[in-house]
């Protein structure tokens, strides 16, 4: 029995049961075993004049300034979520252009997005939000975490590629 499970014999054995099972079933079967991590977004705001939003957040201590962002809500999507973010945070509506950088370390998952957003003040959110300054992306002046300074660094490479010697993001093409 042994020998015959080992060789595929378990396949044969569970296949005509998945097969039937509704896709909920199925789908909470592999949640269950599947591994379990946090997913959290970032966005690289630029206004037309070419400056990044940076925040200076009240709950990070390590790096205090950072791009608005946090985590994802159950069901929803990390899309929904970086508008949302950004939305509650800043006061701002983003339009999303993209995804610039993707990091994590099998805990956690940080998407960055580059947004535009208009050439406005932000009305921070005084909870979790202390400041925040319009930064030169090349020179943003403050340490961001590794991630979201090398989501800057792309979004700058973004920037000059889709409108080569001039750093305005009204010259980037717009989305589809």
């Amino acid at each position: 029995m042994i020998r015959w499970l080992r060789a595929g014999g378990w396949t044969r054995l569970i296949l005509p049961f998945w097969q039937r099972a509704p896709l909920n079933v199925r789908r909470r079967l592999i949640w269950l075993g599947s591994a379990k991590f946090l997913v959290g977004v970032a966005a690289v705001c630029v206004n037309p004049r070419g400056r990044v939003l940076v925040l200076e957040h009240r709950f990070h201590n390590e790096h205090p300034w950072g791009l608005p962002g946090g985590w994802l809500e159950r069901g929803e999507t990390p899309l929904a979520c970086v508008v949302r973010e950004v939305v509650e945070e800043t006061g701002l509506q983003p339009e999303v252009l993209g995804v610039l950088w993707v990091d994590g370390d099998g805990e956690w998952v940080e998407i960055c997005y580059l947004c535009r957003v208009p050439d406005a003040v932000p009305v921070i959110q005084l909870s979790e939000i202390k400041d925040y300054r319009w930064v030169d992306p090349a020179s943003p002046g403050v340490a961001l975490k590794p991630s979201q300074a090398q989501a800057v660094r792309v979004a700058l490479s973004r920037l000059h590629e889709a409108a080569p010697g001039v750093a305005h993001v009204a010259d980037w093409p717009r989305s589809p």
